[in-house]
């Protein structure tokens, strides 16, 4: 009882701050910002749009395919299209539940193919350990290209929520929120049972996290890692080129943003409000010292542009996979 409580907080803490997060990007924006909005959006180039979603399609059947790299060595078969299925209902659950959707994907593989959940399990966390080294690899890279404009970023999220220091401090209580609100997010990802989950986690997950060790073809798990995240970089800077006035942000900027971004995923629902956000800051700055006009109104149209059909997309094929994924191993398949 008291896990589905904790389970229902989280969730509704995630949205809430998802949910505040949205509001606040359209209430910094004044009448005017909210009309360049909504005309950078409409204006859109589209097809750019889309093809940044057919090679985030192409990442995911990629990511789909290597997942077998860690399953066979351990002597496991499944179908690339159970792999696929159920790596997308994974994507669809953490759009409901935060960081319930690598269970779901080892649940998923469990019911189609039989495949135990602890060594599944395991690999999915391996292979979150390696895109966490890699995102850390590409923030570091970025942050080291322009730590000034990192730095002159965080200032400006700072101050867009205390506001500037000579101002009254209602922008301090909304600021104060904010932060309690990320607190008790945090402490609630962490409950008290952290030893036992922990000692639990590292028990279960032995045959799995020792699956990367045992992979045969490490080239192809190398080239299919390196296709991945390098379509992770294309599709997010496609529609920099598709949003009219953001093509001027350099590659710098836009890995900036790409890395902020990410980091907004962490704080909600599928990043609801705070990708999009931090996105729309980043490229704002950047546009702002180019003087192109409407900066702010660009930045967060493009965020949302990226966030929404990005969000869309991964909805729609969750979906469809939930339909077309098997519900129960049958040996006579195999």
């Amino acid at each position: 009882m008291k896990k589905h409580v904790s389970t229902l907080i989280k969730i509704f803490v995630s949205l809430g701050l998802g949910i505040y997060l949205t509001w606040y990007l359209f209430d910094v924006m004044s009448a005017n910002d909210i009309e360049i909005f909504k005309k950078a959006i409409v204006q859109s180039n589209y097809w750019l749009i889309g093809l940044s979603l057919f090679l985030a399609l192409l990442s995911y059947f990629s990511r789909a395919y290597r997942w077998g790299y860690t399953l066979w060595p351990m002597g496991y078969k499944s179908s690339f299209k159970n792999q696929y299925h159920s790596l997308m209902i994974g994507y669809l659950v953490n759009m409901t539940i935060p960081r319930a959707g690598e269970f779901s994907r080892a649940i998923m593989l469990k019911r189609s193919d039989n495949i135990p959940v602890g060594p599944s399990f395991g690999t999915i966390v391996t292979e979150r350990i390696i895109d966490m080294l890699i995102m850390l690899s590409l923030a570091i890279l970025a942050i080291g290209i322009s730590p000034k404009e990192t730095s002159l970023i965080f200032a400006r999220l700072k101050e867009s929520f205390t506001g500037p220091a000579d101002q009254s401090n209602n922008g301090d209580i909304w600021m104060y929120i904010f932060i309690a609100i990320v607190v008790v997010l945090l402490l609630l990802l962490c409950v008290k049972t952290i030893r036992q989950r922990i000692l639990e986690f590292l028990m279960s997950l032995k045959d799995g996290l020792s699956s990367i060790f045992k992979v045969k073809q490490y080239w192809g798990y190398l080239l299919h890692t390196l296709f991945i995240w390098v379509s992770y970089l294309v599709m997010f800077a496609l529609p920099f080129y598709a949003v009219d006035g953001a093509s001027s942000v350099p590659f710098s900027g836009m890995l900036l943003a790409f890395c902020f971004g990410a980091l907004g995923i962490s704080f909600t629902n599928g990043g609801m409000g705070a990708y999009p956000l931090l996105i729309g800051v980043t490229t704002a700055y950047y546009l702002e010292n180019q003087s192109v006009e409407n900066a702010d109104a660009i930045g967060y149209a493009l965020g949302m542009i990226i966030w929404a059909t990005q969000t869309i997309f991964l909805i729609l094929l969750g979906l469809i996979s939930l339909i077309l994924m098997p519900r129960k191993y049958d040996s006579k398949e195999k």
